[in-house]
């Protein structure tokens, strides 16, 4: 558990361009500014989420109001609330089985993210 916050902390790859376009996609639906954002690459985010650089990397991650940590999928739902118009997909997500498929696509996504043929481990 991370240290209590105001707002959700979205931490992305900073290094990567499929990344940070998502993020400008999420700013722009975030237009009541209900989020924050942090490369993982600044300095704080592994003291912010307790977790390691190569932690990181591997996926999207979000630090709750709570202090809790989550990763992949599971974080993407957790931020669809604090986002106008933000509880359809979250419904969506709590439908059965709708969930784990969602971390299948985003391991996948993630896995393949970047430069051609670069996978976040071979950078």
């Amino acid at each position: 558990m991370a240290p209590p916050r105001d707002r959700p902390l979205v931490l992305y790859d900073g290094a990567c361009g499929f990344c940070r376009d998502w993020v400008a996609r999420l700013r722009v639906w975030d237009r009541h500014a209900a989020l924050d954002y942090l490369p993982l690459q600044d300095p704080q985010a592994e003291s912010l989420t307790g977790r390691s650089r190569a932690t990181l990397e591997e996926a999207a991650h979000v630090v709750l109001p709570s202090g809790e940590v989550l990763a992949g999928a599971v974080a993407l739902r957790a931020i669809c609330p604090y986002l106008p118009l933000g509880r359809l997909p979250g419904f969506v997500f709590r439908l059965p089985g709708v969930l784990p498929l969602a971390e299948r696509v985003y391991r996948w996504i993630a896995w393949h993210r970047g430069p051609v043929g670069s996978r976040p481990h071979d950078r």
